[in-house]
């Protein structure tokens, strides 16, 4: 397997940290591209399992940092779901013009709702993975709604996520704006496979129901069985990656 690391022009025009895991002989049957959750950049151990797997599958997998987030340029107070959107599309586009343009689509939580509102304008695309997604785009801003009375007053305010603290702007709440029973995935028709675990301790199955309800046609629901929200077991990435080879072959 091989690996290139890459900077990529992002969607605010800030350069992006990626990665692009290849198959051994530089030949990949199709491009892929990974997004990351809410705050925690492509470098999570289960990303890289999962990203790697599939190179050795014969798919290239290209995962990189949202704007202001790990090894990429940019405010993160300046950042929010529409932005994140327009990462995945800028890194798209990339990808279409140095490589080849992606087919499939995987992201996970925060990630994974993002993909699915980038899919239309990537032309691309064929099919999408969502792990342990929100159906609601305004999901983590409704969790720190307590905080705007601050960010209206001062500007920015601090939230905490995983013992990490982040700056968020008024841009942030304009999330909520997004209706909160994943009306808004009806723009995602096509192929979708959303991978969700019930014993997820940050994300009701709720959410893989909404996506199933109103994105994918056709749609499947994978349930992964004691998986934690960042599938912290390695045995559930590598079967996470299985199934999404499997899955994604008809539509790649």
């Amino acid at each position: 397997m091989l690996k290139k690391r890459l900077r990529i022009p992002g969607g605010q025009g800030k350069a992006l940290g990626a990665e692009l895991d290849l198959p051994e002989n530089n030949k990949p049957r199709a491009y892929a591209l990974f997004s990351h959750c809410f705050t925690c950049s492509r470098n999570l151990k289960s990303f890289h399992v999962i990203c790697e797997e599939l190179a050795k599958q014969g798919i290239g997998v290209l995962r990189f940092d949202f704007t202001g987030i790990g090894d990429s340029d940019g405010d993160f107070a300046q950042t929010n779901f529409a932005s994140d959107v327009e990462d995945i599309i800028a890194v798209a586009d990339y990808m279409a013009a140095n490589y080849a343009p992606v087919k499939l689509l995987i992201g996970h939580s925060m990630g994974g709702t993002a993909i699915l509102h980038a899919a239309g304008r990537i032309p691309s695309c064929t099919a999408a993975v969502t792990l342990a997604a929100p159906a609601d785009p305004g999901h983590v801003a409704r969790h720190f709604i307590g905080k705007r009375p601050e960010v209206n007053k001062t500007g920015k305010a601090e939230i905490t996520v995983g013992g990490m603290h982040f700056q968020v702007g008024e841009k942030f709440f304009q999330d909520l704006a997004y209706p909160d029973d994943g009306s808004s995935l009806r723009t995602y028709q096509k192929p979708l496979l959303i991978c969700q675990s019930h014993d997820d301790e940050l994300l009701d199955f709720q959410h893989a129901e909404n996506i199933y309800r109103h994105a994918g046609k056709p749609a499947s629901i994978v349930s992964l069985e004691h998986a934690d929200h960042l599938l912290k077991l390695q045995q559930d990435s590598h079967y996470l990656a299985n199934i999404i080879c499997a899955w994604a072959g008809r539509y790649l």
